[in-house]
Parts: C-alpha cells; sequence; structure tokens
C-alpha cells in the first residue's frame, strides 16, 4: 500500500505573549500534543489526521492545530482505519510540517525558535490503547 501526504494547512493558531514577565517565576515551560483522525465521505481513498500543539512557555503561550491530508492507493476500509498507518505512520510523517512551522513561527515573531521534541509515536500508540 503506498501513503502520500496530499496536504496541510494550519486550522488554528492562538499566540499569546505573557506582558511584564507575567507568569515567570516557578513555571516551567510544557508541551502537550494530542491528535485524532477522520475519514471524508466522499473521498474513499483519502483520510486526515489533525495535531494540536499546546505549548506553555516563559514568555509566551502558543496553541496550533493542523490538518493532513493522505491519499492512498486503494480504499479505506475498517482494517485500514485499526491500522498502525492511522496511529503511528501518518502522524510520523505530518509531525515534521508541525515541529518546522513552530520552530519558524516563534522565530519570526521575535523569540528563540522553539524547536519541538522528538516523538516516539509507536509508544504514544501503545499508551493510549492501554488507557
Amino acid at each position: 500500500m503506498k501513503l502520500q501526504l496530499k496536504e496541510w494547512k494550519a486550522k488554528d493558531i492562538s499566540f499569546k505573549v505573557k506582558e511584564n514577565g507575567e507568569g515567570y517565576e516557578e513555571e516551567k515551560n510544557s508541551f502537550d500534543l494530542s491528535m485524532g483522525h477522520f475519514f471524508p465521505k466522499d473521498q474513499p481513498k483519502e483520510f486526515g489526521i489533525g495535531l494540536r500543539v499546546n505549548i506553555n512557555d516563559n514568555e509566551f503561550d502558543l496553541i496550533v492545530e493542523m490538518v493532513f491530508s493522505f491519499k492512498l492507493d486503494r480504499e479505506v476500509d475498517d482494517e485500514f482505519k485499526e491500522s498502525d498507518f492511522i496511529k503511528i505512520n501518518a502522524p510520523a510523517i505530518a509531525f515534521p510540517y508541525l515541529r518546522s512551522f513552530i520552530s519558524n513561527l516563534t522565530l519570526q515573531s521575535g523569540f528563540p525558535p522553539i524547536i519541538l521534541p522528538s516523538v516516539n509515536f509507536v509508544q504514544l500508540a501503545k499508551e493510549k490503547t492501554s488507557k
């Protein structure tokens, strides 16, 4: 089976700078990643995933939501919907685009670039399954 990233778009961005050291005290930087998926009914050979990153930095709060559309060489069926392609492969393909976007956004906003850590999507899928 062939899987191809068709397109990606920033769906929602919230960038709030903290004024005059607000939140600087003992606050630690945090990074939270969540994801979901969707299957367009009118495109039987396509599916999509959504990634949302919430970053709480000493200088700003940033939330970015992106959607990624993928194309397959066959129709999406129930077996595919339960496969690792949805939970592991597609997010692993999409994540570098999100990571680069956030790095460039923070840099172009006048802050040191935020470089998101690597994510082990295999481990993340296992943790999600065990919950």
